[in-house]
């Protein structure tokens, strides 16, 4: 083979590559090195295609053949180093990628996966640090100021993340730019720029990270329905769902047809806000057009001040009332949730341990409840104090988020992680106290302590340096001076830290009774 038709095929295999057609380029790769073994950027381009295929095992083979033959590839060892965080040897790829940090200085890309890897083992701290030191570098690149700008925007540091993602849109080439797009979106979103946020967030469908859920209808514009009828489909998780099904519920002049999560369908139908409710992953119904939820604020024109804050847009089923009133039996009691998903776009979960809630249970005559679902509950039988766990006996079947919507009436607040059952509060207009990350979450606002979705709710943040445990310190004062019939001291004198844990939502952000009754 010539050395010109050796070029053209591993031209080739690139493009095939370029164009997802994995298949087509292991087929050309191979080919290139049958004429040539030792050609590094084709070990390269063979190596990632496999790995892109979820052939870890033979992409690793590749790629270690690759750096015997060249160990001073930089491409190489990046390369192998993503190919082990696929196969969950972090600390060996943690060695590659130093390696190539050694051997290229000022290639921001090396430290761009070394952050990634610390940030996987639970060193922030380090990820950090390792992304600085890239976005320094001669040749920073997108992804590591985008994993940069994601950082410092969980870290509350919204000015600073906003220069860091724009650096990034710059920087960024085709295969970067949709993830750096939706940094700064969901930056601009924490910011207030609510308006600006949900179009920038259209990018989200470019990241290869959501399934399409384009159903061969024309899509809507947000002209006025004028009798046709809309579908609206479910994206990303049941907290999406709660939160916007508002706004489908507000677009007149036609019919809306609601795609939702199964477990929320009950709920959702019960408010008869929309014309139908049907669950994800059925046969979709007859409609003249179609929009994603969370394209709705866009195509609605929403802005920091026109939010929809009507609550509540869901109620709890009357006729649950009073056999639930008997289970729970008197007294105050205090509903919490302490476990959520991992949010797209994070890469980090929503959590918080339940241990970090024994400062509530401390709180003289009054009852913790658990609405947790799913993963987490198992932490009730390790914490040395009670919560009750009617889980057992709620939320089976058809009558999903039905029984819990109904225990929270019966509770005087709610204190959640960043989770669904935060946003079944503020749905229901249950008074709920939100514990978040020192950055909060786009999705209840950018004020620090009020949320501009949810009058009822009242967003703790983490103090920057500090822990749980002192938010939760902080409730419980509040809480035992509510019991004892003194003044909320919820001031900033009382808080570990004046950002997110001083003064009180103003309206309606305060338990029910807590006197004892």
């Amino acid at each position: 083979m010539t050395d010109a038709a050796l070029q053209q095929l591993f031209r080739t295999a690139i493009a095939a590559a370029d164009r997802h057609r994995l298949e087509d380029a292991v087929i050309a790769f191979r080919a290139v090195l049958l004429a040539q073994p030792d050609y590094a950027p084709a070990l390269h381009g063979l190596g990632v295609a496999l790995r892109r295929l979820g052939r870890v095992a033979e992409s690793e083979a590749v790629l270690r053949t690759g750096i015997e033959r060249h160990p001073q590839s930089v491409d190489l060892l990046i390369a192998q180093a993503e190919t082990l965080e696929d196969w969950g040897r972090l600390d060996d790829a943690v060695d590659l990628a130093e390696k190539a940090h050694s051997l290229g200085p000022d290639d921001g890309r090396p430290m761009a996966v070394l952050a990634r890897l610390r940030e996987r083992q639970g060193h922030g701290g380090l990820a950090r640090a390792a992304l600085e030191s890239a976005a320094a570098s001669r040749r920073p690149t997108a992804a590591a100021l985008t994993a940069l700008g994601r950082m410092q925007r969980q870290a509350g540091e919204i000015a600073l993340a906003r220069e860091t993602l724009d650096r990034a849109v710059r920087a960024a080439g085709k295969e970067d730019m949709a993830a750096a797009r939706v940094q700064r979106a969901i930056a601009m979103l924490c910011n207030g720029e609510i308006a600006e946020g949900f179009r920038e967030y259209d990018w989200r469908w470019k990241t290869g990270l959501l399934p399409s859920l384009n159903p061969g209808l024309p899509p809507w514009t947000g002209d006025p329905l004028a009798g046709r009828t809309l579908l609206v489909r479910a994206e990303q998780g049941m907290s999406e769902s709660l939160q916007f099904f508002r706004l489908a519920a507000g677009i007149e002049g036609g019919r809306v047809i609601f795609e939702a999560p199964p477990a929320l369908v009950p709920i959702l139908r019960a408010s008869h806000r929309v014309y139908e409710v049907v669950p994800e992953g059925g046969p979709l119904p007859k409609a003249d057009c179609w929009a994603p939820l969370l394209s709705l604020p866009r195509l609605l024109k929403i802005d920091a001040d026109t939010i929809p804050d009507d609550v509540p847009y869901l109620r709890p089923d009357p006729s649950l009332l009073a056999p639930w009133r008997e289970r729970l039996g008197p007294g105050p009691k205090i509903a919490i949730a302490w476990q959520g998903g991992e949010p797209l776009f994070e890469q980090r979960k929503r959590e918080i341990p339940l241990a970090d809630f024994a400062p509530l249970a401390a709180v003289p005559g009054v009852r913790l409840i658990s609405l947790q679902k799913g993963g987490g509950r198992q932490q009730i039988d390790a914490v040395p104090f009670p919560v009750y766990d009617p889980t057992d006996e709620m939320d089976e079947g058809d009558a999903a988020f039905i029984d819990t919507a109904v225990v929270m009436q019966e509770c005087a607040l709610v204190v959640t992680a960043d989770t669904a059952i935060a946003h079944l509060a503020g749905a229901l207009a249950r008074p709920c106290w939100t514990v978040l990350p020192e950055g909060g979450d786009w999705r209840f606002g950018w004020h620090a302590t009020q949320s501009a979705w949810y009058p009822t709710m009242e967003c703790l943040r983490k103090p920057p340096g500090g822990t749980w445990r002192d938010v939760f310190d902080h409730i419980a004062r509040r809480l035992i001076a509510i019991r004892e019939g003194r003044e909320d001291p919820a001031a900033a004198d009382e808080a570990p830290s004046a950002q997110g844990m001083g003064q009180a939502a103003p309206y309606g952000a305060g338990p029910d009774d807590l006197s004892g009754n």
